[in-house]
Parts: C-alpha cells; structure tokens; sequence
C-alpha cells in the first residue's frame, strides 16, 4: 500500500478553526499526522486523539441527521413515518452506542472506532448535570426530526431519488480552484428541470456564517456539476425551531466567495516551509499562533497540548 501523503486542503470548517486559532490548525491537520500509526510519537498519538473527540450538541447534530435521512428515504418509499419511529430505531440506538463508547473509555484503545465526548473526558458534568445534559439533547432531537416531517418533507415530497446528486463523505466529495483541494460535503442536492437545489440540516441556533458555508456549496454546483449561480436555490433548514432561510446564488456572490477562500488558503500558506502548499510542512509549532481568549481556549480539543504556552 503506498505511503498517505498529507496533502493542503481547505474547507469551511478548517477555515473557522484557523480563524479561531492557528494553532488548532497544526493540532489538528500536522501534529497529528500518523498519530495512529504503531511507532507514532506521544505527541502525535495525543493529538490524533483529541482531534477526534467530539461534543453533545455535535452528536445532536449527526443523530439527528441520519434520523431524518431515514425518514426521507421512509417516506419516498411511501411508507408512514412518525418523529418517534425515526427517533427510536435510528437515533436511539446510535446515540446509546456512541455514549457507551464514551463513558467506558473505549477511545483508549481505538480512538477511531470508538466516541469520545470532549465533556466525558474533561469531566464536565457531574450526575446530575449528566442527566439534564442528556435530557434536554434528546427533546432537541426529537423536536428536529418533528419540524423536518411536519414542515420540510412537504417540500421535498415531490423530488424523485432519481434528481438527487450523489454525494460523496468525508476525503471522497470535494472540487479544485486553482490548485487546492476545497473539501465541501452538502447534506442533501436535487437537480429540478431549471435548477439546483442545495439543502442543509440545521440542529442548533441560527448564524450568519450559515450564508457563506452554502455559497460555498454554491460555488461546489458550478465546479463539480456545472450548476448556473442564479438557478442554485440553497436552504438552511432550522430544524430546532423549523425556520428556513433560503435564497438564490449570484454571480456576485461567486465571486466574493472564491476571493474570500482565496484569502484564507493565503493565510494558511503562510504557516508553511517556504509557503509551498505542494510540500504542505508546517512551521515548527512554536511559530503558530495561540489564542488568547481563555474561554476559547477552554473548549478547545487541543487545551492540554496547548496549556504549558498559555498564561491563564
């Protein structure tokens, strides 16, 4: 099997956390690189751990998304489907595994196979906190999967699996601008008679950055499936409290949205021997900015590699 080669890529949420901390960028792209491997360095095997560990509201958001794509494919079949079935033989099961995982430390062991929630390892919760955490995230995904059958299926109901675009998982689905690989992994895509529809499962609150991760999947229409910007409708879909947001790509925003990857790939180089992506070696660690924030830094994966340098 030839060697894995860590090569540059770029996507929405590697740009938030280099934005967020530089830093976090090298734990999580460089430092960790072999960290599964048998002669990985200590280093390396703790920072290919703490990569991988996830949060509740994170698994909200996975549960909740297998639990509607169930659903969906449920009811296209024309089979009935209740919020309860979906939540109870999908997301249930799921969701028990992952926290048996976590709670019983099986991470130690494969960190790959297994879940580690970040507020498990760092001993966030007491009992009592553990049973209102774990409360409260199953009414959310509940309240989810009954907003996306009562109020978003009615408009996908009328779409044919056949006018889905395929879309591939993590390290499969992604498109070149220029000569940088831009990771960018949609929920859900139709292609309709006059256009392009891009739909993203939304479990927590609203935001602004929302815009710019689906015109990132409108600028993932035109490269990889030569969609027009004006007939690429996207949707958030606010499945907490079943609000959408929705509008229509432009050439302008096209524009602003390669400038602005433009920018950040630019920005990343920087952290890189002689700044050359194709070799893609980081600087030593030490020349890698730090955040400064402490509640930042707190509730980032990386804190303990990070908390000899910090001064609070």
């Amino acid at each position: 099997m030839p060697e894995l080669k860590n090569t540059f890529a770029w996507s929405f949420s590697a740009a938030e956390a280099f934005d967020a901390c530089p830093r976090k960028r090298y734990w999580g792209v460089y430092a960790r690189w072999g960290g599964w491997a048998p002669g990985a360095s200590e280093i390396q095997r703790k920072a290919w751990q703490l990569s991988r560990m996830d949060t509740l509201p994170a698994l909200r958001g996975k549960a909740v998304e297998k639990a509607i794509m169930w659903a969906l494919r449920e009811m296209q079949a024309g089979r009935t489907v209740t919020p309860d079935q979906a939540y109870e033989q999908i997301a249930k099961p799921w969701l028990n595994t992952c926290w048996t995982q976590s709670k019983q430390g099986l991470w130690r062991t494969d960190c790959k196979a297994n879940c580690c929630l970040r507020e498990h390892y760092c001993g966030q919760w007491n009992a009592d906190q553990e049973k209102e955490a774990v409360t409260t995230e199953v009414a959310n995904i509940r309240r989810c999967i009954g907003n996306f059958t009562t109020r978003v299926w009615p408009r996908l109901k009328d779409i044919s699996p056949a006018d889905e675009i395929a879309i591939g998982g993590p390290g499969e689905e992604f498109f070149m601008l220029h000569d940088v690989k831009i990771n960018a992994i949609p929920d859900y895509a139709v292609r309709t008679a006059d256009a392009v529809r891009i739909h993203d499962w939304k479990a927590g609150k609203p935001s602004e950055k929302h815009r710019t991760q689906l015109n990132i999947y409108g600028l993932w229409a035109k490269m990889k499936h030569g969609a027009v910007p004006e007939n690429t409708l996207l949707f958030v879909e606010y499945l907490s409290d079943g609000k959408l947001a929705a509008w229509a790509f432009s050439e302008e925003e096209l524009r602003e949205t390669m400038e602005w990857i433009e920018t950040s790939v630019a920005a990343m180089t920087g952290y890189l021997e002689n700044e050359d992506r194709a070799g893609n070696i980081p600087l030593p660690r030490e020349q890698w900015d730090l955040a400064t924030e402490p509640e930042l830094c707190r509730n980032c994966n990386f804190y303990e590699l990070c908390k000899p340098e910090l001064g609070f």
